[in-house]
């Protein structure tokens, strides 16, 4: 008797664009709303490169976040008019700007990264240091194979 692969191409998909990142993006939304701070999660994710390289272009934030560049110019806008992050010109290369920290932006940024650590520790209890480097590494193989 032929035992039935549980893992068909359908199942993998599912796992792969499913529940999880769709409710751990909304979950982190629904932390920070809780906590007061008025920011998606992609205008996060923008924050964040900017917490680890202040003052980089749009195109470094749309390789380090996968997106386009016109996504990008739609995120930096909206942050820059909630005060979070400002344009400056290059200074050598006048086609270019980069994106900075504004003072305001740079003091949420404690914050920013309790609610997201928390989000972190919270979904992810239960599970040992194992599992999610078992999770982390398949999904290392997995953007590798579409890069």
């Amino acid at each position: 008797m032929k035992t039935k692969n549980l893992l068909t191409n359908e199942n993998k998909y599912n796992l792969l664009t499913g529940r999880v990142p769709l409710l751990l993006n909304r979950y982190l939304g629904q932390k920070f709303k809780k906590e007061g701070i008025n920011l998606s999660r992609e205008q996060w994710s923008i924050l964040a490169v900017l917490y680890h390289t202040d003052g980089v272009s749009q195109q470094i934030l749309a390789d380090a976040t996968n997106r386009d560049k016109p996504s990008v110019t739609r995120l930096v806008d909206n942050l820059e008019k909630l005060g979070l992050v400002e344009r400056r010109d290059h200074e050598t290369d006048r086609r270019l700007n980069l994106i900075f920290l504004t003072n305001k932006g740079k003091t949420l940024e404690e914050p920013i990264l309790k609610v997201v650590n928390d989000a972190i520790d919270e979904t992810t209890k239960g599970l040992t240091e194992e599992q999610i480097l078992a999770v982390r590494d398949a999904f290392q193989v997995i953007y590798e194979n579409i890069k």
